[in-house]
């Protein structure tokens, strides 16, 4: 009798041990949350030039490299630019070019062929404490991928990155990179989000 308990109590330790050890090496059969998402991605992005275009040099284009890294995430990234007006809450502030039947003013490339355009039309984008709807076009790019990013912008708007995944069906975004302008030149420099 005794031996029949210890030999059952060495299948659960085995079982255990055995799932452990499947946690530690292969995570991602595990997925994050989304709050855990939000918590722990980061974003790599290249210092962003700035080009004016346009007669009297109202109109600006900003153009940067961006790479987001979700730690144990398997999906896909999806990326959308826009702008939103100069002092504007980024986490709560819909752009205008992401409202419906408008297109952003955004070009890519550099894309490889695991990376490519997306577009959502009256789609809901669920945040922390908010939702969206909107209709958007996005790069779709895997999990820790550099992908080449341009959007048109004036001196009264800010450009902004939404960074979004898509998971059980819906589409949740968990962080924003806004470009703030340093000084009174044409410098930006990201600012990452957690919304």
């Amino acid at each position: 009798m005794a031996m029949g308990k210890l030999t059952y109590l060495a299948i659960i330790i085995s079982i255990i041990v055995i799932a452990s050890l499947v946690w530690v090496n292969f995570p991602s059969i595990f997925p994050p949350s989304i709050k855990e998402m939000r918590n722990t991605f980061t974003a790599s992005v290249t210092t962003p030039r700035v080009n004016a275009y346009g007669v009297n040099s109202t109109s600006f284009n900003l153009s940067f490299s961006i790479k987001v890294r979700i730690p144990d995430y398997s999906g896909r990234v999806l990326l959308a630019t826009g702008v939103i007006p100069l002092g504007a809450n980024p986490c709560t502030y819909l752009p205008p070019s992401f409202s419906p039947n408008i297109t952003p003013q955004a070009v890519y490339s550099g894309f490889s062929s695991k990376t490519f355009v997306v577009m959502l039309l009256n789609s809901t984008v669920y945040t922390e404490n908010k939702t969206f709807i909107v209709s958007l076009d996005a790069v779709s790019t895997p999990n820790d991928n550099w992908v080449f990013l341009s959007q048109g912008f004036n001196l009264k708007e800010t450009p902004v990155v939404w960074i979004m995944v898509f998971e059980d069906h819906h589409v949740y975004r968990i962080g924003v990179i806004e470009f703030e302008r340093v000084g009174e030149g044409l410098l930006y420099m990201p600012k990452i989000e957690r919304c």
